[in-house]
């Protein structure tokens, strides 16, 4: 080892040209070379050797080190890298041996200056902080690759064990048949926050929360077929609480075990970015998805808008709103909630223009920003490739999730000029495709602002409405093919509005749909059918029931079987001449749920039909899962059902019917050549005008009764 005079221009030039010293001004730089010592080391020369006290670190300038334990290398210094600092920060005895790859230059800092000018240096830490993370990584890997050398049959050593047992980073063995974690090291169940008795119930995605269970498959595949040596991916983990942390992992299998197992190296990174990213995390980015949130979003709108009033150019904003959500979230838990939400900005992202900005403004809100300068497909085509992208199902946790969306959109120049206003003017066009039905999309006009406020004074004067009893119920008869004789009827709801006359279903119930009122409503509907249906009976009418449409929200409510119940018990009639009619979406939101309340309502007597079969996406297996005695078809089919397309589907209906033992009703049947149609592919049952239109209770008894 020599100690030549040293050139203090050429030091201060090169330490200002290393990452690690670019913080540090220039008159710290120069002040730390002249306390500094040079050090020139040659191939092979030892620097320091394990457990030698140790009261200096040193840089390198020119060169590489090796850094060996027991004649074995397990990392590797190059040049701009440090070594030894640990001794200045514990004072302990070093904690290997190093020596030099090839000629080294060094520069040997001493404690007391580390102290003067480092720990000075918030800048310099981090530096030193990131240099540790990444050795971090590298030793990771040696130690990887120096496990089979220290396992003897089939035990991990002690001292091995010591080494995972206090290394900073997660460790986990993970059974690539059953897809449960074997074992997981002190540092994984501390910021996991389990207990290591419940490892083994737990599996990968029940604490990765951002990857594809289908991909996590495929990687295991991969590794277990030695196609691939190792899988490095970027994650976030889920402690037992529900929060998250970010990670860095390194999958490998490790086929000296038997049976292989996999091992999973990870490094939680959750420190590292909040030192870097906390503020900028915190304000413009949504913590679940990773998307701009509405802070940001309005600063990109705003330079977008800057841009395209420049060059006389369009920006439009779409603000997408995930209709059931809430209820998905309240009903599955708000692990799927999560994992929904994920899901959905992953899908937005993919379906969006590749520089159209996706962001997420709410717990059920998302938006995209599209500029003209930016893609060259318009906001409408936009919508509708979205729109399309999610009709089909989200598998979370073993199910399928339909996910309903409503797009507003606004447009700069056309409607406002700044960035909150546009995003506004969406909203309110999203909130008016409420009364439209979800799965579409509507542009902001000037009129919504009104339209809403209609709605609101609506939802009023529905309340009013009930008090006042201003609602009436109409009846369409139900035609029994076979007899060519009237069994039943179906109550339609009519509203006596005092100042808009009578109004039909379609012009308030949505308004109810969405508010409690409706389940006020449909309690009455439903009371003022059973005590119809008594009057009948004691006139001694050859009606054998009528069918009562039912909500979602009312469906949802928990005392739904017993007060259907007491209302048919005050009515005093039997519960088999009430016919409860359900749609698809009630059906999809929880099936458990679902299924014991329909079979409740089944047991009590009541029978139940499924509305508007055919038009959702899993009709086949309620069919097979509920207990349903009657579905009806569908007025699109029957509307056009000389077509041969339709003709095929209203058969196919009858013949699954036919096969569960399912009654079927056909809607809407107008014209004598449909009821010729549906008798000859043994239909049972029709409704529609061929029969008359809805009328008062009044008018039935006057058709019903004998001359």
């Amino acid at each position: 080892m020599s100690t030549p005079e040293p050139d203090t221009n050429l030091k201060v030039e090169l330490l200002r040209s290393l990452d690690f010293f670019k913080p540090m001004d220039l008159e710290v730089i120069e002040s730390l070379v002249q306390n500094c010592e040079e050090i020139i080391l040659d191939p092979e020369e030892i620097l320091f050797k394990e457990g030698e006290p140790g009261d200096a670190m040193y840089v390198i300038l020119y060169g590489g080190l090796s850094i060996e334990r027991e004649n074995t290398v397990i990392a590797k210094r190059r040049r701009g890298d440090h070594v030894g600092e640990m001794s200045l920060i514990e004072s302990g005895p070093r904690a290997a041996t190093v020596k030099a790859l090839t000629k080294t230059y060094l520069l040997k800092i001493l404690k007391e200056p580390f102290h003067n000018h480092f720990t000075s240096n918030p800048q310099t830490l981090m530096e030193i902080l990131r240099t540790i993370s990444e050795r971090s990584r590298e030793d990771l890997e040696a130690l990887d690759r120096s496990m089979k050398n220290l396992q003897e049959e089939k035990k991990i050593t002690s001292r091995l064990q010591n080494l995972l047992n206090n290394t900073s980073s997660e460790i986990y063995t993970l059974d690539p048949s059953t897809f449960r974690f074997t074992h997981m090291n002190p540092r994984a169940l501390r910021n996991l926050e389990y207990q290591s008795m419940e490892v083994t119930q737990l599996k990968p995605m029940d604490i990765i929360g951002d990857i594809d269970p289908e991909e996590f498959e495929e990687w295991v595949t991969l590794l277990r077929s030695n196609k691939r040596e190792e899988v490095l991916f970027n994650a976030v983990h889920r402690r037992r609480d529900g929060s998250f942390y970010p990670v860095k992992t390194q999958l490998k299998m490790d086929f000296d075990e038997s049976p292989p197992i996999i091992v999973g190296l990870v490094e939680d990174i959750s420190e590292l970015k909040e030192i870097e990213n906390k503020y900028k995390q915190l304000t413009f980015y949504d913590p679940l998805t990773g998307l701009p949130n509405r802070t940001l979003i309005i600063d990109q709108l705003s330079s977008a808008i800057s841009e395209a009033s420049k060059e006389n150019e369009n920006v439009s904003v779409l603000l997408i709103d995930l209709h059931n959500f809430k209820t998905i979230s309240n009903s599955l838990g708000y692990r799927v909630g999560d994992l929904l939400i994920l899901a959905v900005a992953k899908q937005l992202k993919a379906a969006s223009p590749p520089h159209g900005i996706v962001g997420r403004t709410g717990d059920n809100e998302f938006i995209t920003v599209l500029s003209q300068s930016d893609n060259k497909t318009n906001a409408e085509d936009v919508a509708c490739q979205l729109l399309d992208s999610f009709k089909i199902p989200f598998s979370i946790g073993g199910q399928d999730i339909f996910v309903g969306l409503g797009i507003g959109i606004s447009s700069f120049p056309n409607n406002g000029q700044g960035a909150e206003a546009l995003i506004e003017q969406a909203e309110t066009a999203a909130k008016h495709l409420s009364q439209e039905g979800e799965n579409n999309y509507c542009h902001y006009n000037s009129d919504m602002p009104f339209i809403l406020k209609s709605k609101l004074l609506l939802e009023g004067d529905l309340r009013k409405g009930l008090e006042r009893n201003e609602f009436e119920l109409h009846y369409q008869p139900k035609l029994a093919l076979e007899s060519e004789t009237i069994t039943g009827f179906e109550a339609l709801i009519r509203w006596n509005h005092p100042e808009r006359g009578l109004l039909f279903p379609l012009d308030f119930i949505p308004v109810a749909e969405e508010s409690d009122i409706i389940i006020s409503i449909g309690d009455w509907v439903l009371k003022t059918a059973c005590r119809q249906m008594k009057t009948w009976l004691n006139m001694d009418f050859p009606v054998q029931n009528i069918a009562v449409n039912l909500s979602g929200r009312q469906f949802k409510k928990e005392d739904l079987v017993s007060n259907i119940k007491k209302i048919i018990l005050d009515a005093d009639i039997q519960p088999k001449f009430i016919e409860l009619e359900i749609t698809e979406t009630i059906l999809m939101e929880n099936l458990d749920t679902v299924t014991t309340k329909l079979r409740q309502l089944s047991e009590m007597g009541v029978k139940l039909s499924l509305d508007d079969f055919g038009t959702g996406y899993s009709s086949l297996r309620y069919l097979n899962s509920f207990p349903l005695d009657n579905i009806k078809i569908d007025r699109s089919f029957i509307k056009d059902i000389t077509t041969e397309e339709n003709a095929t589907i209203a058969k196919a209906i009858v013949s699954l019917a036919k096969s569960f033992r399912l009654k079927t009703i056909a809607e809407g049947v107008e014209v004598e050549n449909q009821k010729a149609i549906m008798r000859a592919i043994g239909c049972d049952f029709i409704q529609g005008y061929l029969l008359g239109k809805p009328i008062p209770a009044e008018e039935v008894i006057q058709q019903l009764s004998p001359l």
